[in-house]
């Protein structure tokens, strides 16, 4: 109905149910929200201090229907492993005769005083456990291969195949890892193969079809200078990464590391998206992170599409990063090796910046979770 009403109007259609919920709920305006009259299933209660709650899962679910939630008519009491096993594949065979999309089973323990006893890890409960479905598989070929250069130098080949509906959303672009995954997979541009989006969500080539290889085939060698500023490429003896020797020469790395600088986990510059960094790149305002705070409102407003209060709003932003923890801005500075955690862990460990730049290598293995590598 929603993507009937769509092209009616002449609008964009939904490419599956997940993106028309996400972006129904996601509107601005509540009442676009309300006049896609989204529906949802009931399947358990949050926090209900002195509520007496039914004992069991199932008792739940009938209480919840009775207070008049919907709750969903295929659920099933399992008294044994085999009524589990029996239960899931019924479900993935009857998965497309029901209204609305499924990708899995969630199997519960019954007993809620269970539930509490066994309690959560982490944001997950240790009572419940889901069983996906295997992924929906479909047959494409491999148009092309690109190399493309990340923050740190590792060069990533992505297969452009040609477009193939699977798993609700159209896949055009696969990676493939890197040089020994292709290898591994025997995968040749030309070939027709299978693809699959693992979880349901991330593209992936599942395996080659020989017996369809055209003759025209061409197998697919890792180059050997930079696809973008024409550095040596190098790869250490033992691992699969290969990479870029430009460092910042490189815009492809230049250009990922101000957008992991300005990203969320980093200094979380608002309103400095992937977007905005390609165009301030692209209009040769910033070449390196530090163009940033140089950045003024009159500069700005040459963009388009940025208006005054916008450019203001921006500069106010990167302004206000000046003013982070040590963790977030040794996380943004991008060093290889050090992530989240290890930034934690060295910010912890030093407590500022100047001791950590004077420290000796020795004193760094002392850190946890830093080791002869980072």
């Amino acid at each position: 109905a929603l993507n009937a009403a769509a092209e009616a109007a002449g609008d964009k259609k939904f490419v599956n149910p997940r993106n028309a919920a996400a972006g129904s709920l996601r509107q601005k305006d509540p009442r676009i929200t309300a006049q896609r009259q989204l529906q949802f299933f009931a399947y358990g209660v949050g926090a209900a201090e002195g509520l007496a709650l039914p004992a069991h899962q199932m008792a739940l679910l009938d209480w919840l229907e009775a207070l008049g939630f919907s709750v969903s008519a295929q659920r099933q009491l399992c008294e044994n492993r085999a009524q589990v096993q029996a239960y899931y594949t019924d479900m993935q065979a009857r998965r497309r005769t029901l209204a609305y999309d499924i990708d899995g089973v969630v199997f519960k323990v019954n007993s809620r005083a269970e539930q509490e006893a066994l309690g959560f890890v982490a944001r997950a409960p240790r009572w419940a456990i889901a069983y996906k479905f295997p992924a929906e598989e479909a047959v494409s070929q491999v148009q092309s291969v690109d190399f493309q250069v990340g923050r740190t130098g590792a060069l990533t080949p992505v297969a452009r195949i040609a477009p193939v509906f699977v798993g609700g959303v159209t896949v055009a672009n696969i990676t493939l890892h890197n040089i020994d995954e292709i290898t591994r997979k025997d995968i040749h541009v030309g070939d027709f193969v299978t693809v699959r989006r693992a979880g349901d969500v991330i593209p992936e080539l599942v395996a080659v079809l020989p017996e369809r290889r055209p003759p025209n085939a061409t197998a697919i060698s890792l180059p050997k200078t930079c696809p973008v500023c024409g550095s040596q490429v190098l790869r250490v003896e033992g691992e699969a990464i290969a990479r870029c020797s430009g460092g910042l020469f490189c815009p492809a790395q230049r250009r990922e590391a101000i957008k992991h600088f300005a990203s969320r986990k980093a200094l979380n510059i608002d309103g400095l998206g992937d977007k905005w960094v390609e165009l301030l790149l692209e209009h040769g305002l910033i070449a390196h992170v530090d163009d940033l705070f140089k950045l003024t409102v009159p500069q700005l407003l040459t963009l388009p599409r940025m208006g005054g209060k916008s450019a203001q709003n921006l500069v106010d932003a990167i302004e206000a990063s000046k003013n982070n923890s040590l963790p977030r801005f040794l996380y943004a500075l991008g060093m290889r090796e050090v992530g989240e955690v290890t930034a934690g862990a060295l910010a912890n460990h030093f407590g500022a910046l100047q001791p950590l730049i004077n420290a000796s290598v020795d004193e760094l293995q002392t850190v946890p979770d830093v080791g002869p590598i980072v």
